[in-house]
């Protein structure tokens, strides 16, 4: 399942907000990649069902599995189970929340 939001549209909700980038300083769950951008993604985690994602600008784009084929997105509600590419990595959106908690854990 996967609804496309217009760009523009926010939602204020109190839910789990993730950065995802290069950047290991600034982002909450970061990835080693040149191709990933210093800020490439933010999350909105709903519920495990309902995930806003925002491409942050990025340079090498933003993709996510539709069932056919990958679409590019600037901003797309998404499943913890479904997939998305950012520049070269692969990744399924429960890994970057499961990424977090972990992140999160080590720090406190």
């Amino acid at each position: 399942m996967y609804t496309v939001l217009p760009v523009g549209v926010s939602v204020q909700v109190n839910s789990l907000a993730i950065s995802v980038g290069r950047c290991r300083a600034s982002n909450d769950v970061p990835v080693n990649s040149p191709s990933v951008s210093r800020r490439h993604l933010n999350l909105v985690v709903h519920n495990l069902e309902q995930i806003d994602i925002e491409d942050c600008g990025s340079s090498y784009g933003s993709w996510f599995w539709n069932g056919n084929q990958w679409q590019a997105f600037e901003r797309v509600r998404l499943g913890s189970n479904d997939h998305i590419v950012i520049g070269e990595a692969k990744l399924r959106v429960m890994e970057i929340i499961i990424a977090f908690q972990v992140r999160a854990r080590s720090r406190s």
